[in-house]
């Protein structure tokens, strides 16, 4: 997997044909205790501490540079806090108590997070995504996440739509087989996808990443482990690098080599581990 980028010479040099691929849920190597406190219902609360490194670029005079111990700190739009209340929301887990404050700051800063499955990152990403998207551009794709699997892209597309479910002009795509109509193409400012299928899509004309602002990796050590999806990911970052977007990649799995993320990620500032 060092190697990875160096096979890759151009992004219209082999087929992007998606590889079937399980999203396996990582147990992590912690006690996992269910929380029952009414807050975060269904995430898992782990005997791991959140271990934040902070570039010497991090300013620390900027007021969202802390942990927070709600999400009305945040200062998020209305329809995203009524969104988290609808879904029982009600205190950040621990993840999202660190990172959020990191991944909503501007100017925005590429990331690396790593946690269990569970603890909350989906709706961490997915917040930092709706708090970026211009709504005013209803069907221009603006933010990707890709997902290892048609089944989890669909699934991230289903937070998306609960969260975001009082912003009314909120579209949403899963660019996954099948889905995308060839002659319209992809139509939405939100797209969840697949990497091979989000890949042939671009290189069809069919998805203009031209302002794209957020590309997110979802169970990056998943995909990166696995030949043929870690070079349809390469293709996807090739086709959309030459513009600022802030990405942020995230994996389950403790100890997954960070120098491989970080050809996806160019100078990540932050990182945490749950």
């Amino acid at each position: 997997m060092a190697d990875l980028a160096s096979r890759i010479t151009k992004p219209g040099d082999a087929p992007a044909a998606d590889q079937p691929a399980d999203a396996p849920q990582g147990n992590g190597n912690g006690n996992e205790v269910p929380v029952d406190d009414g807050a975060n219902t269904g995430l898992v609360d782990s005997t791991y501490d959140v271990e934040v490194k902070l570039s010497d670029l991090q300013d620390t005079d900027n007021p969202l540079s802390s942990k927070i111990s709600s999400f009305e700190e945040l200062g998020l739009r209305k329809e995203l806090n009524e969104g988290l209340l609808a879904m029982n929301f009600k205190k950040p887990s621990k993840i999202q108590e660190r990172a959020l404050p990191l991944m909503l700051a501007n100017p925005p800063r590429n990331m690396i997070a790593q946690s269990q499955s569970g603890t909350g990152k989906t709706a961490a990403f997915v917040l930092t995504v709706l708090s970026r998207v211009d709504f005013t551009k209803p069907t221009q794709p603006q933010a990707l996440l890709l997902a290892p699997s048609r089944e989890l892209a669909r699934q991230i597309q289903t937070v998306i739509q609960q969260i975001g479910q009082f912003i009314k002009d909120l579209v949403t795509e899963a660019a996954i087989p099948g889905n995308v109509s060839r002659e319209t193409g992809v139509r939405a400012s939100v797209v969840t996808g697949t990497p091979g299928t989000v890949t042939d899509l671009i290189r069809q004309r069919k998805f203009d990443v031209s302002q794209l602002k957020v590309l997110v990796i979802d169970e990056a050590d998943n995909m990166l482990d696995k030949q043929g999806l870690g070079d349809q990911c390469v293709r996807v970052k090739m086709y959309v690098s030459p513009r600022k977007v802030f990405s942020s990649i995230t994996n389950t799995r403790k100890g997954c080599c960070p120098r491989t993320f970080r050809f996806f990620c160019s100078q990540p500032l932050f990182q945490r581990k749950l």
